[in-house]
C-alpha cells in the first residue's frame, strides 16, 4: 500500500521539498508496508540516514548535572538513487531519516540531538511501526542504538520519545507511551509500580533442549491464555526485555522463544537463549491495568 496525500498538502522540507503523508514537527509515523514519497521543485539529491549501532551512554564522569551527560549519537549516510525530483522509500519497521542533501560530508553524521531538528527542513524522520498495538509501536524503535538512562537533549527532545535511542526499560515504556499510557522512564526496579507478576516465584531454565523455564516446585510457565502473552515483561532483574513470540516448545516458556529488548547492539529481537541473561533467574509480569 503506497500512502499519499494530496500535492497541496502543507511542506515538510523548505526548497519545495514536499512528502506525503506530511511530516509533522519533522517525523512521519507510517505501518510498515506503507510507502514514503517525497518531491521537489528543483533538483535534489536523496539520502537515508541510518542509526549506527553502539553502546552510548549518558552516565558520564563530571557531567552536568549529577554527573549526567548527553551523548552524542552516529548515523550513516546513504545516497537514495533515483529521480532528482521525488524519491519514494517503503523502510522495514524501524527509524531512519530522509534527508534531500547530504547533512553532513564524510559519510557520517554526529549528532546529540535528533536530524530533523538538527536540519529543521531538509531531514524527515521516518518511524514505521509493525501494527497498532503494544509489540508494533515498539518496532518503532527497531535499529535504533542501545542509550543508557535517556534523557533530554540540550534542544529539550527526550531521547527515548524522539526515538533516538532507549535503554532496556527505556524500550518496554516507549511502546506504552505510544499508547497514550502515563508511565515514566526509569530503571528496570523503578517499573515495578507499573507491573503485576504472572507466576509467584522466579523461574531457572532445565536442562533440556530447549531448556523450559520452571518455578522451584517444577511448575513450567504456560504461553497463552491464561499464561504469558506477546507484550508481557520478562525480568531478569538489571535487564528488562518483552516477550514476542512462542518459538520453541509450543505453549510453554522455553529458551527458544522470541523477546524483543533493547541491549548488545540496540533494539532487536532475540531468543532467550541468545539474549545475553540466559541462566538467570528471571521473573515475568504483566502491565498492570491502565498502563
Amino acid at each position: 500500500m503506497i500512502t499519499f496525500l494530496l500535492l497541496a498538502a502543507a511542506p515538510a522540507l523548505v526548497n519545495g521539498v514536499s512528502t506525503y503523508p506530511p511530516a509533522e514537527s519533522g517525523c512521519v509515523l507510517i505501518p510498515e508496508g506503507d510507502t514514503l514519497r517525497a518531491e521537489a521543485a528543483a533538483p535534489v539529491d536523496w539520502y537515508l540516514l541510518a542509526p549506527l549501532p553502539g553502546h552510548y551512554g549518558n552516565l558520564r564522569p563530571g557531567g552536568r548535572p549529577l554527573g549526567l551527560g548527553v551523548d552524542t549519537l552516529a548515523y550513516s549516510i546513504r545516497a537514495l538513487a533515483g529521480d532528482a525530483y521525488s524519491v519514494s522509500i517503503s523502510p522495514p519497521a524501524g527509524t531512519s531519516y530522509l534527508a534531500a542533501g547530504a547533512p553532513a560530508a564524510g559519510g557520517t553524521l554526529r549528532t546529540a540531538e535528533p536530524p530533523q531538528v538538527l536540519f529543521p527542513g531538509t531531514v524527515v524522520q521516518v518511524a514505521v511501526r509493525g501494527g497498532d498495538d503494544y509489540l508494533g509501536y515498539l518496532e518503532e524503535m527497531l535499529g535504533t542504538p542501545f542509550l543508557m538512562a535517556p534523557r533530554l537533549t540540550p534542544g529539550g527532545s527526550h531521547q527515548a520519545d524522539s526515538r533516538l535511542g532507549c535503554d532496556c526499560a527505556g524500550l518496554a515504556v516507549y511502546g506504552r507511551r505510544r499508547m497514550g499510557r502515563e508511565v515514566e522512564y526509569l530503571g528496570p526496579g523503578g517499573l515495578d509500580r507499573y507491573l503485576e507478576p504472572l507466576f509467584p516465584d522466579p523461574l531457572l531454565p532445565d536442562s533440556l533442549s530447549p531448556a523450559i523455564f520452571r518455578g522451584p516446585e517444577g511448575d513450567s510457565l504456560p504461553v497463552g491464555p491464561g499464561g504469558l502473552m506477546p507484550g508481557d515483561i520478562v525480568h531478569f532483574g538489571e535487564q528488562v526485555s518483552v516477550f514476542a513470540r512462542d518459538l520453541g516448545a509450543r505453549g510453554v516458556f522455553d529458551s527458544d522463544d522470541l523477546l524483543l529488548q533493547s541491549w548488545f547492539d540496540g533494539a532487536g529481537y532475540w531468543t532467550v537463549r541468545e539474549c545475553g541473561f540466559f541462566r538467570r533467574p528471571l521473573r515475568v509480569f504483566r502491565w498492570a491495568e491502565g498502563y
